[in-house]
């Protein structure tokens, strides 16, 4: 993680706590973080340096106007002001990861060959919950490529049960086979 997007995330969290707004803080940078996500154009704008500080201002103001508490527009102004528009992104990132050591939280990405049912996507969640010992954070994502089964990412471990893996790795066996039978 940078060190500087740590270090703002660090104090947005410090603020935040120290107002009784964290979970307010949580809502707002997720909010803010889909926004950018969302938007292209507006990552351009507020990464360039041809865009002035107060234009940069009054895009967060009206787009964040009534949606986000005043402690996160004061710490989005201050961004811009220092400088640092250009590392939003990563600094809502970094506030997020902080976020999920102190709540003790992992994400864990799931590619699935097909839509997992609720039933079957709580399941998959209490088992991952019990192999990490922390709450668990969900991006499911159908990948038909897979054939069947899944690969789930759980922080930095991969866990790959899918039939394309598994053909793959026979597809491997086989063909070392036929090359120690040839010798």
């Amino acid at each position: 993680m940078d060190p500087v997007a740590r270090r703002y995330a660090q104090a947005l969290t410090e603020e935040a706590q120290s107002a009784g707004q964290l979970d307010a803080a949580d809502a707002d940078v997720a909010l803010v973080a889909e926004t950018l996500d969302g938007s292209r154009e507006l990552r351009l704008a507020l990464t360039s340096p041809v865009v002035p500080s107060p234009k940069k201002r009054a895009v967060l103001d009206r787009l964040f106007e009534g949606r986000v508490s005043d402690l996160t527009t004061r710490f989005l102004h201050l961004l811009v002001e220092k400088q640092r528009d250009g590392q939003i992104p990563d600094i809502l990132e970094a506030y997020r990861l902080l976020r999920d050591e102190r709540t003790g939280t992992v994400e864990a990405t799931v590619r699935t060959a097909r839509p997992l049912s609720a039933e079957e996507a709580e399941r998959l969640k209490t088992a991952l919950q019990g192999r990490s010992g922390k709450t668990v954070r969900m991006d499911l994502r159908v990948d038909p490529s897979l054939i069947g089964g899944l690969v789930v990412r759980l922080g930095d471990v991969v866990y790959d049960r899918s039939v394309r893996h598994q053909l793959d790795t026979l597809r491997g066996q086989l063909a070392q086979r036929a090359a120690v039978s040839l010798n």
